[in-house]
């Protein structure tokens, strides 16, 4: 199986360059609120995401499918920042 890229706040980036254009046109942004993890097993990627579509769940799933694509990493888990532990807001990508 190949090898993604490391993973580092430039590489999410390039996957969040790809997502902002279309949550500028609803008034929101994405950003990262922080990295941890990122040598070890489940490395953990928290995203804080604001406008209409921060609300959106098919919005986050399609980020983090796109995130799991391009590191191609088992164990990858995304976060929401603001989001409430009691939904269920971290995920775990395979």
């Amino acid at each position: 199986m190949p090898e993604g890229p490391p993973l580092n706040e430039d590489q999410i980036n390039v996957v969040l360059d790809g997502v902002r254009p279309f949550l500028n046109v609803a008034g929101g942004s994405i950003d990262i609120a922080s990295i941890s993890g990122e040598m070890s097993v489940q490395p953990v990627i928290t995203l804080e995401m604001t406008g209409a579509s921060a609300s959106l769940n098919s919005v986050k799933l399609e980020i983090e499918q796109r995130i799991q694509r391009h590191f191609m990493m088992s164990g990858l888990r995304i976060t929401w920042a603001g989001a409430s532990a009691k939904g269920g807001n971290a995920k775990r990508l395979w």
